[in-house]
């Protein structure tokens, strides 16, 4: 009995290995193929783009031509895989190509097989196609799909908006701040700072019409979104909206608010303003950070706000308006501050005993 089990156990043991090999096999058969083919169509792509963008008289390749060309390496729908590595070539030589050259590409991008396989991964369920897709039409500039990327702005997925948010500065620059007011949901900072830098890079130059517009929106998100955009292009002008948010309820914000200020030198009536709005910074952290951009920024030190401080204030802003005194010179207004606490703690003892 004892045989027939050792028997049925090596059978079994001996047709999974056999199994386990033929899968092994098969594998290293696909990846040869699929990597001989990868580089076919690499091989392909570069001689064609070379033809494409750098043609010798009487060489120029036609659409048509450039169309067989890609099918007979298995560029058809029905090869998804092979148009996605065509694509991400695509969007590879893209980035190194700038005037002439980058037009050319984008022109061809429309015309050849994967024309249409970016739009069709908006329609996809899945938000890793639907976020790909979305990138890959900014990557390659195709404006003409803007309306479909603009209604995935509000998109439940994260990753989805991001890059949708991304699409719209790209594709409408400044006249993207417009839709601040219609986003549905939390921007994060890395999305902020994404667009903000998005801004910068392809749109340099400041137009404070729509700038001011987006003024109106009430969402925290686009408060400090709309802060990082002045700090970044150093809207001297617009200094007062940041001002307004230094004592803002919501920490973010007044974090946002100290952050973007401290890049800006204030006129006299602003720097008065933002003492006044000290006071009411319910943090201790951000009360320190304020209090060193103020030293930083003023060129006559207001004792009456110092001294108010040293008297009044917490022991660890006590003691940072102690040092801003000191190395200020107001080194008898920092003994007697320390002179009167050493005297009242004396008599507390005193009443004590």
């Amino acid at each position: 009995m004892i045989n027939i089990f050792l028997i049925v156990l090596i059978k079994i043991f001996a047709v999974v290995l056999i199994m386990l090999w033929v899968t092994i096999g098969v594998s290293i058969v696909y990846r040869r193929r699929r990597t001989k083919n990868l580089l076919l169509i690499e091989k392909t792509f570069a001689e064609v783009i070379s033809k494409h963008l750098y043609p010798y008289p009487g060489e120029e390749l036609s659409l048509v031509e450039i169309q067989r060309i890609f099918r007979n390496v298995g560029i058809i729908p029905s090869k998804p895989r092979n148009v996605q590595y065509l694509i991400d070539l695509m969007i590879r030589t893209q980035r190194s190509l700038l005037g002439e050259n980058y037009e050319k590409l984008v022109v061809l991008f429309n015309q050849i097989p994967p024309y249409g396989a970016s739009v069709s991964k908006l329609k996809s369920t899945k938000w890793y196609v639907k976020a790909r897709g979305i990138r890959e039409i900014y990557e390659m500039d195709q404006t003409r799909y803007v309306k479909e990327v603009i209604k995935e702005r509000n998109n439940r997925n994260i990753y989805v908006r991001r890059e949708a948010q991304i699409a719209m500065v790209i594709f409408l620059g400044w006249e993207s701040l417009r839709f601040l007011s219609y986003l549905k949901r939390e921007m994060t900072l890395w999305q902020q700072i994404k667009i903000v830098e998005k801004l910068h890079d392809l749109y340099p130059e400041p137009n404070l019409q729509y700038l001011r517009r987006a003024y109106e929106s009430e969402k925290t998100y686009a408060n400090e979104l709309i802060m990082r955009i002045i700090r970044k292009f150093n809207l001297i002008t617009e200094v007062d909206y940041i001002l307004q948010f230094v004592d803002n309820r919501n920490f973010d914000t007044r974090e946002s608010a100290i952050y973007c200020i401290s890049s800006f030198y204030l006129s006299n009536s602003q720097l008065k303003l933002l003492k006044e709005k000290y006071f009411k910074v319910p943090n201790v952290s951000q009360q320190i950070q304020l209090l060193k951009y103020i030293d930083k920024i003023s060129f006559d030190k207001d004792l009456e706000f110092y001294k108010k401080l040293l008297y009044t204030a917490d022991d660890i802003i006590k003691l940072s308006t102690a040092e801003i005194l000191w190395n200020n010179g107001y080194k008898e207004e920092v003994q007697e501050f320390y002179y009167q606490q050493y005297t009242n703690q004396s008599l507390k003892v005193e009443d004590s005993l």
